[in-house]
């Protein structure tokens, strides 16, 4: 009877360890894929005689495309956030809306938060921070993929 209580208790260990193994496994690749697909930001930066060098460009970009979204971005001194998180993840959340057509501006400003702002039609909306940006991504993307000719 021992020995077979053994038997189980080896079974039980095996089984413990190879799914631990899986698990393991899984969240690797998973913590590598998400560090796969940040998207760089370094090209996105700008520098222009036009102040602000970012507004300026996001608007000249969408009157040039009427139903894209240009999105300027001045990065902070003392942000945590980089600026190919920022990059990711609004382009995601665009997406998740149904806009692809976006332009990002950055440019390295003196203050020490990070501001953004959103370009429909020659037009800007907000000066927003890290921390409410992402609640006007719905109303911007429906803003922008409005194909009434009134607002071309």
């Amino acid at each position: 009877m021992a020995q077979y209580n053994d038997t189980i208790n080896q079974s039980l260990i095996n089984k413990c360890i190879v799914i631990f193994c899986v698990l393991l496994i899984v969240f690797c690749s998973n913590a590598t894929f998400a560090q796969e697909t940040l998207l760089s930001a370094k090209e996105d930066y700008i520098s222009c005689w036009k102040q602000p060098c970012v507004d300026v460009a996001g608007s000249e970009w969408s009157e040039k495309n009427p139903n894209g979204v240009g999105i300027s971005v001045a990065m902070g001194t003392q942000t945590r956030v980089t600026d190919d998180q920022i990059k990711t993840v609004l382009t995601r959340d665009f997406k998740k809306h149904g806009m692809t057509n976006i332009k990002f501006f950055f440019e390295q400003n003196d203050a020490p938060a990070t501001g953004i702002a959103f370009h429909v039609r020659g037009g800007t909306k907000g000066l927003f921070l890290i921390d409410n940006v992402r609640e006007q991504v719905a109303g911007i993307a429906k803003l922008a993929a409005n194909k009434n000719p009134v607002f071309q």
